[in-house]
């Protein structure tokens, strides 16, 4: 790149001199990149390519009037759902960097205190872990690579995640005087299940690295914060009194925070990957209910 960067103001400026002696359109081979040169009555410009069928532009230089405008652009992209599947490209998707965001995963989550140590309050919260689940669905992803050779890569985009949080004892989550509390079912009471759910917006801000690819795909490895804007929230509660009668509770506005965030960590090869996420801060806001920090770990199949 540096003897690129050398090469191409030299080339930009003896190209006037050089109209009348040579063609007016040139393509020359230079360090694995093509380099076009056209050269037009009023302009004269130096498109740079990167190796690859089809090139991709990554710099364009013009002469216009005495006056040089330059460009480069950025080897950015952005992918929805199922992207990769219609352009059918396997050439090109071989050579770039290949993110991991866009698609579907399932794990399973619970509820964190001080110390990283799991609630498990016989009191409080108690959650039911192989009961709580997480879901999400991934459909945007917008990256750059950051390095050179395609290894390394930043990644943004948009998803949904859906969370079930489930008690493990036969205590619920009840909502009282505008805060969430844990209290034990009426004596002799049988309960079916109480659980929260949230519903969040997640944005990630991850850095990621990865292998070339080979086979069906490569090596990677992601780690960074993925922000989560909670779209909706609420608490379900049903159980059986001692005397067979079926009771329900269902509350909404139960005052979770409103933008959390995980720091997400994953890892796999090709589209097949495993994921934790730890929470730093409180689902619910504070003095609004009891302590309790997600984790989540599981596993992701990638677009």
């Amino acid at each position: 790149m540096k003897h690129l960067a050398t090469l191409l103001p030299a080339l930009l400026l003896a190209l006037p001199l050089w109209a009348d002696e040579c063609e007016r359109d040139t393509t020359v081979f230079f360090n694995q990149k093509e380099i076009q040169i056209n050269d037009s009555a009023d302009i004269v410009s130096i498109k740079v390519f990167e190796e690859g069928k089809p090139y991709d532009r990554f710099y364009e230089s013009r002469y216009v009037d005495g006056k040089r405008q330059t460009s480069w652009e950025l080897s950015e992209s952005v992918s929805f759902p199922f992207s990769d599947l219609i352009s059918g490209n396997k050439e090109k998707k071989r050579k770039r960097f290949d993110p991991h965001w866009s698609g579907v995963g399932f794990g399973f989550c619970n509820g964190m205190g001080n110390g990283l140590r799991f609630l498990n309050n016989p009191n409080g919260v108690s959650l039911d872990f192989s009961g709580s689940f997480e879901i999400f669905w991934n459909f945007i992803t917008i990256c750059t690579p950051i390095h050179s050779n395609n290894n390394w890569g930043f990644i943004t985009g948009l998803g949904i995640d859906w969370r079930n949080y489930v008690m493990n004892e036969n205590r619920y989550f009840v909502k009282q005087d505008g805060k969430i509390s844990v209290v034990p079912c009426p004596e002799g009471a049988d309960l079916d299940f109480s659980r929260l759910k949230t519903v969040d917006l997640t944005v990630p801000l991850l850095i990621e690295w990865q292998t070339r690819a080979f086979l069906h795909g490569p090596l990677f490895f992601s780690l960074g914060p993925v922000i989560g804007i909670k779209t909706y929230s609420s608490t379900k509660t049903k159980y059986t009194t001692a005397d067979g009668q079926k009771v329900q509770l269902f509350e909404k506005g139960i005052k979770p925070n409103p933008i959390n965030l995980d720091i997400m960590a994953q890892g796999g090869y090709g589209t097949f990957g495993f994921y934790v996420k730890l929470s730093p801060f409180n689902i619910m806001q504070k003095n609004r209910a009891p302590e309790m920090r997600s984790f989540s770990a599981g596993v992701v199949l990638h677009f």
